[in-house]
């Protein structure tokens, strides 16, 4: 699957499951921790681009909320703990690299409620 026909095959009513299930279609997650060094730079890098260029393309349709002068940016997959996302104080877990996030917000900030 190509990765602009990702958001068009995610049902709905997803889980966490469903989108790492058909994000590993576009990309096989596994292989993210043998590359090399420079490759999983230049893959962030790519991931990142993408990302910048998707949200100047929401901010030109009028899709991107503020609040309080701040861009609130959505986001809906499994939460990743990042040392970017981690709450303060919190060690590193790297279960993620192996559970792709699927349950990792359970773990950080309890059930979702909403």
């Amino acid at each position: 699957m190509k990765l602009i026909d990702f958001p068009k095959s995610l049902p709905d009513d997803f889980t966490e499951q469903n989108f790492v299930d058909l994000i590993n279609q576009v990309i096989d997650l596994k292989q993210i921790t043998s590359l090399s060094e420079r490759e999983r730079s230049i893959l962030y890098s790519g991931a990142q681009y993408l990302a910048d260029y998707i949200l100047l393309a929401q901010e030109a349709m009028g899709e991107v909320e503020v609040n309080n002068g701040r861009p609130v940016i959505g986001y809906d997959g499994p939460f990743i703990p990042t040392i970017l996302q981690r709450p303060d104080g919190v060690e590193a877990d790297f279960a993620a690299l192996e559970n792709f996030g699927v349950g990792e917000g359970e773990k950080y900030f309890g059930e979702d409620d909403a």
